[in-house]
């Protein structure tokens, strides 16, 4: 196990006792293999023009073996060089805390989807640890090469309530961050791909809600794309939900109910690409 500050990546008590644990049971093969993996992580942190390359698509879950539990541990080796390229860019410790602290949101969400420790979207986390990803305030951004220019991703964590003044915030912050940080990646529009950019929401849900205000400040564009799956993990922590087991999932608020009047229907749920052009 590296000896790296666990709360620091955003882990859990009972995640960091199940890693502690499983790391420990690790052969010298397998501890080889971590090692090769963080390596590798660690080599490509900084090169912001590449794709989130898929390192870890040849790593396969053994049995009795919590899923991702490899490259968990080569995210949590590599941690250390994704701090060393911030320092380079002049980003605060508690600005490149931010980013890394997704790890153990991931392995958090892991838990509420699966019932059991491990991780399931180390892909995700891949591009996270490229070095240009952070949560300043409510959402989270990464620095994106779109279409032949420099955007700002925008995540939406599922952390609290999406006021029109957090989203202010956490807009302005970003902003500030990417521009004097990595000014020779200049901005120019923040982005957003999610199926919450569905017009449909502004039917399905009051129009003062904090969940339509937001999505009527993007300017959509491109192809839809088929978004019932991304609703239905989003919303209630599943993935590869049947049509009967979607009538066991709660219909307590009005959003879980307006995913599920529409999921499997002849109007399916889309994720869209939304743009917001930057203010500096």
């Amino acid at each position: 196990m590296p000896d790296t500050d666990l709360d620091a990546l955003g882990l859990l008590s009972e995640d960091q006792a199940d890693l502690r644990r499983h790391a420990a049971q690790l052969s010298d093969e397998d501890r080889a293999r971590v090692a090769d993996l963080a390596a590798r992580l660690s080599a490509r942190v900084g090169d912001l023009e590449l794709p989130w390359p898929r390192l870890f698509a040849d790593v396969r879950d053994e049995p009795g073996r919590p899923m991702g539990l490899l490259p968990l541990l080569a995210l949590v080796a590599s941690a250390d060089a994704v701090r060393r390229f911030h320092a380079t860019r002049g980003l605060s410790p508690e600005d490149s805390a931010s980013g890394l602290r997704d790890l153990g949101q991931q392995v958090a969400v892991h838990r509420r989807t699966y019932g059991e420790f491990g991780l399931h979207t180390q892909g995700w986390l891949v591009g996270v640890w490229s070095g240009a990803y952070f949560w300043p305030g409510r959402l989270a951004f990464n620095l994106m090469h779109d279409e032949g220019r420099w955007v700002i991703d925008t995540h939406i964590p599922e952390t609290g309530p999406l006021t029109p003044a957090v989203v202010d915030e956490s807009f302005a912050r970003a902003e500030a961050l990417f521009a004097r940080h990595f000014a020779d990646h200049p901005a120019t529009e923040l982005h957003c791909r999610s199926w919450l950019l569905d017009p449909y929401l502004a039917e399905a849900l009051p129009v003062d809600s904090n969940l339509v205000r937001f999505q009527q400040r993007w300017e959509l564009y491109g192809e839809p794309e088929p978004g019932d799956d991304d609703a239905v993990f989003f919303v209630f922590r599943r993935r590869d939900v049947r049509a009967a087991e979607r009538r066991l999932l709660p219909r307590d608020t009005s959003l879980q109910r307006a995913v599920l009047a529409r999921v499997g229907s002849e109007r399916p749920w889309q994720v869209r690409r939304g743009r917001i052009p930057l203010t500096r």
